[in-house]
């Protein structure tokens, strides 16, 4: 039995599935799911970068006295966090 490069036997990556109106292999699926995770992982990381910048943004805000802006980005820096924790799965 050969294998695809997905690693889905090549007798059944060809199999289909009705999702969402459209009928999709079992080869198209695991593209698409393999897609999902990487992205899920750029947000991950991207959400922890973004936090960190916030974070220091709202630490000089602070010592500024920029009341406003501390609040602000405090909020921004834990909506940032919340997508971390939510991808960190």
């Amino acid at each position: 039995m050969s294998e695809s490069t997905i690693g889905i036997p090549d007798d059944i990556a060809t199999e289909s599935l009705s999702y969402a109106d459209t009928d999709m292999t079992l080869r198209e699926i695991a593209g698409d799911l393999q897609e999902a995770h990487r992205e899920l992982d750029e947000y991950r990381k991207g959400s922890l970068v973004l936090a960190q910048n916030l974070k220091e943004l709202r630490m000089k805000a602070e010592s500024d006295g920029d009341i406003p802006l501390a609040n602000t980005t405090k909020e921004l820096e834990d909506s940032a966090m919340a997508v971390f924790e939510r991808t960190r799965e």
